[in-house]
């Protein structure tokens, strides 16, 4: 492929995110039924009225004291600013804040695009689809069922939830980021770095999500840089040992100082400023296991052990069937799946009818990916992988102390980032041949790369 061809590609393929952002959220952008609870909605009509009032006074306030929401203590100048700007437009025509909560949405996808081309490898092609299907994924992402709210896909609810607009500017800043450092990374704009601190701080004004990402810059360091950028001394020519922190020390403990120094002055300017509460260990336990394995916790609380392992047999028969050098026909191993699963339906279950029901079937198939993808983790060797893992896993941090839905905004993106790069991988280790699929089902990879 062409350099002109590869840009061209590029541009089409980050139209068809934007596109896919926005019309797997279209109904909740635009459906009557979905926009009429605004009419009655304390956050929604509370936000207006403060906007609708305010003046000079109230905008330096927001820089000094608690964000437009006066008697909601938090600190976020810039969500303030652009609420503002908001009512200024469409007053309480609250269908104009949602567009723009839809057209924020979609810039997300393109960031998630993106990303996905700047870490993933190999051939450009392959990487223009692992692109489009992170960002599918983290549109079908669902919420864990919780306090108040059903489960369902994340980005519609933060789209159809206008306030939501803090979680969706500071995620894509912080995603530009991202992006302005690697650039800087890979030698391609020598401002990158001070473009991705002001990023940075314009995510932490619009919502304190943003905080994380001096631990995501850290990682990004890694995986481009190697451990020698944990480095903490070096030996000169004589031999000598002599302090030489590496860039993840230089750029990333700045970072978190700045970062420690905002959680600390917050409270100082948002007398009462909700913040960190000391929990017992148990707590955050369960909280970790909620957060890392939302479906299927619930699935295992709702329906029982059957669907859990049926999922790991069916997980592993697939896994056997892949590697074996001569494989039988693909119908011995549905037959071994039918009656296995109908077994493990019957012995943990209590009837292998429940192998006929579609939300039984859903479930087990949730599982299955899931098993899929930790033995697809067991086997990578690289560092590209382990870093986006390590990403996905910072952003829960912050949800250690709160709830809603709009909060796992951040982890839907990055969990679609990182199953979308576990395909990845599997699909580039196939193209090598090293799944071992036959030899007659096995495409050769193609000479050099784009």
């Amino acid at each position: 492929m062409s350099a002109k061809a590869s840009r061209r590609a590029t541009i089409v393929c980050a139209a068809v995110a934007a596109g896919i952002g926005m019309a797997v959220t279209a109904t909740a952008a635009f459906h009557p039924a979905v926009l009429a609870h605004y009419a009655d909605s304390v956050d929604s009509v509370g936000i207006a009225q403060w906007a609708e009032k305010a003046d000079a006074s109230d905008v330096l306030r927001w820089w000094t004291g608690t964000w437009i929401q006066a008697d909601s203590y938090y600190y976020r100048p810039l969500a303030s600013m652009l609420f503002w700007a908001e009512h200024l437009l469409f007053g309480y025509n609250f269908q104009g804040h949602v567009l723009i909560s839809w057209l924020l949405h979609a810039g997300v996808c393109v960031c998630i695009f993106a990303l996905t081309l700047r870490l993933y490898p190999g051939q450009r092609r392959i990487a223009l689809v692992t692109g489009l299907l992170a960002v599918l994924l983290a549109n079908l992402r669902l919420t864990p069922e919780g306090p108040h709210w059903e489960v369902g896909p994340v980005a519609s609810a933060v789209v159809a939830w206008w306030p939501a607009q803090t979680d969706q500017a500071s995620l894509l800043l912080s995603l530009l980021a991202l992006l302005a450092l690697d650039r800087w990374l890979q030698s391609e704009d020598g401002r990158g770095l001070a473009k991705a601190g002001g990023l940075w701080l314009a995510g932490v004004l619009f919502k304190e999500m943003a905080v994380v990402l001096p631990l995501l810059a850290g990682l990004l360091i890694l995986m481009r840089r190697g451990l020698q950028a944990l480095r903490v001394f070096e030996r000169d020519e004589k031999g000598a040992l002599r302090l030489s922190p590496g860039l993840v020390w230089r750029i990333v403990l700045p970072a978190i100082a700045a970062m420690a120094l905002f959680v600390a002055a917050r409270p100082l300017i948002v007398p009462g400023a909700w913040g960190v509460e000391r929990e017992p260990m148990a707590f955050y336990l369960h909280k970790v296991i909620f957060l890392l394995f939302p479906r299927p916790w619930m699935i295992l609380v709702s329906q029982g052990v059957w669907g859990p392992i049926a999922a790991v047999f069916t997980a592993l028969t697939v896994v056997v069937y892949v590697r074996l050098r001569t494989r039988p026909c693909v119908i011995w191993l549905i037959l071994a799946l039918v009656v296995g699963n109908g077994l493990i339906a019957q012995l943990a279950g209590g009837s292998f009818a429940l192998l006929t029901f579609l939300g039984q079937l859903a479930n087990l198939g949730t599982l299955t990916l899931l098993a899929l993808g930790l033995i697809v983790l067991a086997h990578v060797r690289e560092g590209w992988v382990w870093g986006v893992l390590g990403m996905a896993l910072v952003v829960h941090l912050p949800l250690l102390h709160v709830w809603g839905p709009h909060y796992f905004y951040w982890p839907a993106a990055f969990w679609g980032l990182l199953n979308a790069g576990l395909w990845h991988w599997a699909w580039l280790r196939h193209r090598e041949g090293t799944l071992r699929w036959s030899p007659a089902a096995r495409h050769e990879p193609e000479a050099g790369t784009d």
